[in-house]
């Protein structure tokens, strides 16, 4: 058996039937305001049973980190059931559910926030055309941030997810 098809088991002790996983990719099928939909779950439900884990695409951990339209998001209580559902597919056929949380920071803009100002550490624009300016956070707003991302891992182990990978570009 090559190493490819063998069990890994992390240090905590979660164990992947093999080492094969889904990297996260953007769907762009989430409602509007990051609730997951049914073709969301299906997509994942195909592409899981035969490998170790799925990584989902980014869920947002607070309304002002959307970063584009589709986009699951984990900023409230409120979106527990849908993840739930999402979670229990991916998790059918033994593969482990992974929920990729993160921030838009300076990457998104003011379209997508609905009219609001991006907000990120520093008020620099991303190195793309047209990128708007993002508002500095100030310091009790990245506390809260990181709480946030606390809550958002809280609220992806509730849903049943078996971990989450924090996106950080």
């Amino acid at each position: 058996m090559s190493t490819m098809n063998s069990k890994l088991t992390f240090k905590r002790g979660l164990e992947l039937k093999n080492r094969i996983m889904m990297a996260p990719m953007t769907t762009k099928m989430s409602f509007y305001d990051g609730v997951v939909t049914s073709d969301e779950i299906n997509y994942y439900a195909l592409r899981s049973g035969e490998i170790g884990a799925v990584i989902t695409g980014a869920a947002n951990v607070q309304n002002d980190g959307k970063g584009w339209e589709g986009e699951l998001s984990v900023a409230s209580d409120a979106f527990i059931p849908g993840l739930s559902k999402l979670a229990a597919a991916i998790k059918k056929n033994g593969t482990k559910a992974i929920l990729q949380i993160f921030h838009g920071g300076r990457m998104t803009d003011s379209s997508v926030l609905r009219g609001v100002q991006p907000v990120a550490p520093s008020a620099v624009a991303a190195e793309r055309p047209n990128a708007e300016t993002p508002r500095a956070l100030a310091d009790d707003e990245i506390v809260d941030l990181i709480e946030n991302f606390k809550a958002a891992t809280r609220r992806a182990i509730e849903a049943g997810f078996d971990g989450v990978e924090l996106h950080g570009a």
